[in-house]
């Protein structure tokens, strides 16, 4: 299916992506745009699998429905998601070849029964989000709820749910280590390094009237250390509380894990139910409640084009097997000078990729699809799962209407809520020692 352009990126971008009436519009200035005429197009027309990014993309080029017969000898028509670019222009911009899931949404309704429903949702492998597995009870996955239990089970890496705060270790001019406290945000994973104990020199007033005096003494604090995504250095109490999981690592089982749509395809057994964590929400309006029944995988080969005279033009994949041909326009300069066209460049340009790796809906439109009811392994413990999950099941039309952003797709707060309390204690680190599982210690710093 088709994403819309974020809001203000041009002034062509103004109608709705399903408003099929502005694919042929006054795209330029007052000039009127009633039909296609004024276009030429070549008089042979190529198969969608002759496109490649080395040749002939990008492109201009109107899809004619037909075409050779499929596989099975018999002629098919477009996918009603597609039908409706057939025969109007096209900027058919990059091939890219897509391992996808294929999976529909899980509803919950007011009785608290479980429904399979709506059209089939598409997710590539590499979907930038991250999904929970949904336990046979249907509630909420379990997670760590505090750092010390992170540095327990020691995963490779962590993600976390929570704001942290925290302590970066920084080198000086003089080389000499340097510890600021710093903010890392909810939706972070973190490398873990070692657990570690600082021994604070603090300073405290003596003298019950006045307090003049200064008596120093010292502290011991543990901390996990960390590595975040630009290879900073960082120590975090093992006090510090918050809700985060382990990263997936294949042939480590960790009840605390979170997955990427790669690891779900090439490690889990399909059929599986998952929850979609924190991520970015499909691009076209939809039932969308971020838990999914992920049936099956498929491997897909597609052009990532986007409309050109539409108000607000549309990015959409075209699969290299859908029941069509191309013709391709004989004067591109026929498109240059349009607003639209330049908007349809740039939609392309930044977006293209991030589009061809985020959740869409089927082309087929297959909303018709068997409703299939999921029975929690409790059904009364089920009813009893709360507000916070009834509110998440009745997520509605989320559509592109902004640059496409993470998002966390849980309504329980207190996952990105942190203590506002200080790290830094009111004096200096003057030795860093690690801890290792024979017992021994490494002075660090």
């Amino acid at each position: 299916m088709a994403a819309a352009p974020p809001d203000g990126r041009s002034e062509t971008s103004t109608a709705s992506s399903h408003d099929d009436s502005d694919v042929v519009t006054a795209a330029c200035g007052s000039e009127p745009s009633s039909s296609l005429d004024r276009f030429q197009w070549a008089e042979n027309e190529d198969k969608l699998e002759d496109f490649d990014n080395v040749d002939k993309l990008p492109c201009v080029g109107r899809i004619e429905e037909g075409g050779a017969p499929c596989a099975d000898g018999q002629r098919r028509g477009l996918a009603p998601g597609l039908k409706i670019y057939a025969g109007q222009p096209l900027l058919m911009f990059s091939r890219v070849t897509k391992r996808q899931a294929v999976a529909r949404t899980i509803y919950r309704d007011n009785s608290g029964v479980y429904l399979e429903i709506g059209q089939t949702v598409i997710v590539p492998d590499d979907y930038s989000g991250w999904f929970e597995l949904v336990p046979p009870d249907f509630r909420r996955a379990t997670c760590f709820r505090s750092i010390a239990e992170v540095a327990d089970t020691m995963p490779r890496k962590f993600f976390t749910r929570s704001n942290l705060k925290v302590i970066r270790i920084e080198k000086g001019d003089d080389g000499e280590s340097q510890y600021v406290e710093r903010k890392v945000p909810a939706g972070s994973f973190l490398r873990t390094e070692e657990v570690v104990t600082a021994k604070w020199r603090t300073s405290v007033q003596t003298g019950v009237i006045h307090k003049k005096q200064k008596d120093w003494e010292t502290q011991e604090v543990k901390y996990l250390k960390c590595v975040d995504s630009d290879q900073k250095e960082m120590l975090i109490p093992l006090s510090h509380g918050g809700k985060f999981n382990a990263i997936y690592e294949k042939g480590k089982l960790n009840k605390h894990s979170v997955y990427s749509m790669k690891d779900i395809l090439s490690d889990l057994k399909l059929p599986i139910k998952v929850r979609l964590l924190f991520g970015k929400a499909p691009v076209v309006p939809c039932i969308f409640t971020g838990m999914l029944c992920v049936r099956d995988v498929r491997e897909d080969d597609l052009i990532i084009c986007s409309t050109i005279l539409n108000r607000r033009n549309v990015l959409l994949d075209l699969p290299v097997t859908a029941p069509c041909t191309v013709r391709l326009a004989t004067r591109e300069d026929d498109f240059s000078h349009l607003p639209t066209f330049v908007d349809a460049q740039t939609l392309c340009a930044k977006y293209a990729h991030m589009y061809s790796s985020m959740i869409k809906l089927s082309p087929e439109l297959d909303t018709g699809q068997k409703v299939i009811q999921h029975v929690p392994s409790d059904p009364e413990l089920a009813k009893q799962t709360g507000d916070a999950l009834r509110a998440l099941d009745l997520i509605t039309d989320i559509s592109l209407t902004d640059e496409p952003v993470d998002l966390f797709m849980e309504s329980d707060t207190d996952s990105v809520k942190s203590d506002d309390a200080s790290v830094m204690l009111a004096g200096t680190i003057v030795e860093l020692h690690a801890h290792h599982d024979n017992g021994q210690s490494t002075t660090n710093a």
